[in-house]
């Protein structure tokens, strides 16, 4: 029952309770209201709504105190201070609201699976309703929400480019030159085309073009496979808005990728280095790991501590050496080789050797990684899979990178592949093991061989590999 995670009996918690929980200990109460009596999964389902409204009702009071203050001029340096303050508590009830809404999906997957009587059902959605209609609620009166019409057939596929920008006022002058030459160039390879009628195919058409197409500028022919995925990421963007937007109902660029690595673009990836010890305890003594001021400002220091996609993400690459691409694709069930759990990256396909097995190391359990991966098997999504795929966890890491001060030469999110092929280098391993464990062919007669890992040789390489710096300041109580 509850009581053994939180101590207490169901109907006896507060809104204290929920607002001291974190994002997995919200997923583990789910699973315990999952598997409690029908009709005391309901009584529970109902309480915790209930406390839901509560929280939003307390919320919208700070908001309204806040918006009420008034700064005097003679005390205009202590009322800024006060209102940074309030401004600090709204950002985490905001992320807090967010927990929430993720826990009233898995709520929601519940009711539907237990295939509840009519009457249950209402109740349980009347609920929901007073919720969003206090979420939707100002001071002076509920607002009325206009929904976006349905994208029309004999609507251009750029008809809403203004309303695009307008909700993107911060884009840099670069980014939105960008923006418009991706946005050209797919205007003028189909000209005339509808937003209902852009298909994935359409999508692919347009990689294969950038590929094709000559370009002036010296020392180079073609468009680089990075330009291209840049470019294809902002078409991508825009239909993905347009589906948030209720224009279209599914994004038609959302798993196309352009054309795999010349030869000479590997080669020159092959220049990144490895971080520095240094380095890497700069990285994981950043924001990200041990508090962040904002969801969208994770490099800015602040009180917000999520391990969400992002912190497992770096977590994962250090201590994996996978590809960008890879971690994105990551399911969240191991599998088992011997006793040992291991990460299944047998989907790979960038190389002949990619298709891999890797074991997990113990300070990734000792941060949390198994109550993470529950959580997210429950709600039935992969590993740390973003909403727009491997590409944007390749733009997304990279910016973190510069953003807390990781800017030098040849240091990029794929350097952190290299540590790890330095840590495996460095744990006396037989080669074979080392490129079954790292994904690359092997020089030695038989290497490419056998490259399914035996128990024996697993169990070495979680005995022998380690973490290039100490990550003792991210274990937590209870990860095994």
């Amino acid at each position: 029952m509850l009581a053994a995670l939180l101590g207490k009996p169901v109907e006896d918690l507060t809104v204290g309770d929920l607002q001291a929980m974190d994002m997995a200990q919200y997923a583990a109460m789910v699973g315990q209201i999952e598997a409690l009596p029908e009709a005391e999964r309901q009584r529970a389902v109902a309480h915790c709504s209930s406390l839901y409204t509560q929280w939003e009702l307390t919320r919208k009071q700070g908001e309204l105190e806040v918006d009420r203050t008034e700064l005097r001029t003679e005390q205009v340096k202590h009322a800024a201070r006060r209102l940074q303050d309030a401004v600090d508590g709204l950002e985490h009830d905001r992320s807090a609201k967010d927990m929430l809404e993720r826990v009233g999906d898995l709520i929601g997957r519940i009711n539907s699976k237990a295939q509840v009587i009519e009457a249950e059902k209402n109740l349980v959605q009347g609920i929901r309703a007073d919720i969003i209609a206090l979420a939707t609620t100002a001071g002076q009166g509920q607002l009325a929400v206009a929904l976006p019409a349905p994208a029309s057939p004999q609507e251009p596929w750029d008809a809403h480019m203004d309303a695009f920008y307008r909700d993107k006022p911060d884009l840099a002058t670069g980014t939105m030159a960008s923006h418009q030459q991706a946005f050209r160039e797919f205007g003028e390879l189909f000209p005339g085309k509808t937003l209902g009628d852009v298909t994935k195919a359409d999508i692919k058409t347009f990689c294969d073009h950038l590929r094709d197409r000559p370009i002036n500028r010296a020392g180079r022919k073609a468009m680089s496979r990075d330009t291209i995925v840049k470019l294809v990421g902002h078409l991508r963007g825009y239909f993905a808005w347009t589906v948030s937007a209720g224009y279209l109902t599914a994004n038609p660029a959302e798993t196309v990728k352009p054309r795999a690595e010349t030869r000479d673009e590997r080669m020159s990836r092959d220049k990144r280095r490895a971080f520095t010890p240094t380095e890497l305890t700069k990285l994981f003594d950043s924001p990200l790991f041990t508090g962040y001021y904002h969801l969208k400002k994770r490099s800015q220091p602040g009180r917000l501590q999520h391990r969400d996609e992002p912190f497992w993400f770096f977590a994962i690459a250090l201590l994996t050496g996978a590809r960008t691409e890879e971690i994105a694709d990551l399911p969240a069930e191991f599998v088992d080789v011997g006793g040992i759990q291991c990460f299944d990256f047998r989907h790979a396909s960038k190389t002949a050797a990619g298709p891999r097995l890797v074991p997990v190391l113990p300070d990734l359990w000792r941060m949390g990684l198994r109550q993470w991966a529950e959580s997210q098997q429950r709600q039935g999504l992969g590993m740390v899979k973003g909403p727009e795929g491997s590409d944007d966890w390749s733009k997304w890491s990279n910016r973190y990178l510069a953003n807390v001060g990781l800017k030098a030469p040849g240091l990029v999110t794929y350097s952190l592949r290299h540590t790890f092929r330095q840590a495996l280098r460095g744990a006396d391993l037989h080669e074979e093991i080392v490129n079954k464990v790292f994904g690359h062919e092997g020089k030695s007669i038989g290497a490419g061989y056998g490259r399914d890992l035996a128990p024996s040789e697993a169990k070495l390489v979680i005995e022998r590999v380690k973490a290039p710096v100490a990550l003792d300041h991210l274990f937590i109580s209870g990860g095994s």
